[in-house]
């Protein structure tokens, strides 16, 4: 399911502009399980993610973690609500090349009144 579609489903919000950057992430939000505050996402690392060192760019890895954990958001969200980032730590264990698919397991784990941690 492609993020905009996502949205739409669950929060019932529709956007008047494309999601461009998710389009060419190319990510996917493979499951949804709302009573576990959870989704499941995937990235099939492709060729025009890869810097000039032949290895994945972190910017890409973190800008879909970044997507993934804003999709467990929703899931404990109210209709029309939206939210934002206002931390991320990424921890980089090994270069990633295109063919290679990455999965995230993203978890609401504390919602506060005005933040929430997500894992």
């Amino acid at each position: 399911m492609k993020t905009l579609d996502f949205l739409s489903e669950h929060i019932g919000i529709s956007f008047q502009q494309s999601d461009s950057y998710g389009d060419w992430l190319g990510f996917e939000i493979d499951s949804v399980k709302k009573e576990e505050n959870k989704v499941i996402t995937s990235l099939l690392i492709r060729r025009d993610h890869v810097s000039p060192t032949g290895a994945v760019h972190g910017g890409v890895v973190s800008g879909f973690l970044d997507s993934s954990l804003g999709c467990a958001m929703v899931t404990i969200m109210d209709k029309g609500q939206m939210c934002s980032t206002v931390e991320l730590n990424v921890k980089f264990f090994k270069p990633l090349s295109p063919g290679d698919k990455i999965i995230a397991e993203s978890e609401v784990i504390h919602k506060g009144r005005t933040l929430c941690t997500v894992l």
